[in-house]
């Protein structure tokens, strides 16, 4: 028999309004109906929530694994314990569906192209308490990757595939000095050995422009026979989003200025930023505010990019202080993330018949905090605040 269960007493985020003292019922796996007014029932399992019931979030980018597998850049932790730690954590962040961006680069010390292929296979074998999905992050210049993400295409493995290049002088980076500083400080390398793999990138994007290029090429192709959505990574020119949009490319992850903004805005690409960058205000580097992409109607969904909690603060964040609606707000991180990569017929928000996939928002000294979290109409995550004193 399947089981009904309908939480009441809380306000519901619906795509449109938010309605007062609602409840939401379950059946199964499944939102069977949202009622604006609780009729007497009888023979279900009435559960009293208070706060916003939210539709769970929706992480299409987020790196923050890499320091749970390796919090110092030489301490390396099991792969299976902190994955399970991690998953654990998420749940309680409220996100539901993450898309881990492993990353196939060649920068040493930090990340290795041969063991993202071993995290993929981990990640795959989780049976955990939130979706997992994989955004596979190919660096175009590290042409030896290459072959293991266009193996993890045909063999299904991958869910999102974007294309970066951190090539110093190139997008994020304005200069090799901007690059070692970066990666330098993030992974606690030594500046003379970054400045090696710096001059390592550019050579070979000079030397082998034309293998960087078919490579590319070929995994695009490889992508859409296996209907992968791509994105691009770190646009700074109308050029770099052309070439994008020519490849197939559908989402613009962290345009870096204006121009790049408005060219995928007027590509049709769906358009990505960070919610860290919403929470501190700007860029960790001199890069576009969010914030300056909502002010131009260009901002279609919100990663957490290496904060998981940065979801939720960002949304409430927006709906506090820039004239969202709370509904408006939620959907950067839950339907139009769901949207952009085709999942919107069974995720992304609280509607009958898709997956009861949902969070529950209260607060703790006046911050925003998830209290619930369920995932297929299941509850993964409860945490009960005792009273301040």
């Amino acid at each position: 028999m399947t089981t009904r269960t309908i939480l009441r007493g809380a306000d519901v985020v619906t795509p449109t309004r938010v309605l007062s003292d609602a409840a939401v019922v379950i059946e199964g796996t499944r939102i069977l109906e949202i009622l604006a007014t609780v009729p007497a029932l009888g023979g279900e399992t009435v559960c009293w929530m208070s706060g916003v019931i939210a539709p769970g979030f929706i992480d299409l980018h987020s790196d923050a694994f890499e320091r749970e597998l390796r919090p110092r850049p030489t301490a390396l932790v099991p792969t299976d314990l902190a994955l399970t730690e991690f998953d654990r954590k998420l749940a309680g962040h409220g996100i539901t569906t993450m898309f881990h961006a492993v990353t196939f680069a060649e920068e040493d010390g930090a990340r290795f192209h041969r063991e993202s292929a071993a995290v993929v296979d981990a990640i795959r074998a989780l049976d955990g308490l939130v979706r997992h999905r994989i955004h596979a992050r190919y660096e175009i210049t590290d042409l030896d990757a290459a072959p293991t993400v266009e193996r993890l295409l045909a063999d299904g493995d991958v869910d999102l595939l974007s294309f970066a290049d951190h090539t110093p002088g190139e997008r994020q980076f304005k200069d090799r000095a901007a690059y070692v500083e970066y990666y330098a400080r993030a992974y606690g390398i030594g500046g003379e050995r970054m400045t090696q793999v710096a001059e390592r990138k550019l050579q070979r994007k000079t030397a082998e422009g034309d293998g960087v290029r078919r490579a590319v090429e070929t995994l695009a192709e490889a992508a859409r026979q296996a209907r992968v959505p791509m994105a691009s990574h770190d646009d700074d020119s109308a050029e770099h989003v052309a070439w994008a949009e020519k490849l197939g490319v559908s989402i613009a992850e962290f345009p870096v200025n204006l121009e790049a903004l408005g060219a995928a805005r007027d590509a049709g690409l769906h358009t990505v930023m960070g919610a860290p960058n919403i929470v501190r205000g700007r860029s960790t580097g001199q890069n576009l505010a969010a914030l300056a992409a909502l002010a131009q109607r260009a901002l279609d969904s919100l990663c957490s990019d290496y904060v998981p909690a940065s979801l939720l603060h960002a949304a409430i964040k927006l709906f506090r202080e820039a004239h969202c609606s709370l509904p408006e707000a939620l959907a950067l991180t839950s339907r139009h993330p769901a949207r952009a990569v085709g999942l919107d017929r069974q995720l992304g928000s609280l509607e009958p018949g898709k997956l009861a996939d949902l969070v529950v928002i209260g607060a703790h000294r006046g911050v925003p905090v998830v209290t619930r979290t369920f995932r297929d109409g299941q509850e993964i995550w409860r945490c009960d605040y005792r009273s301040a004193a």
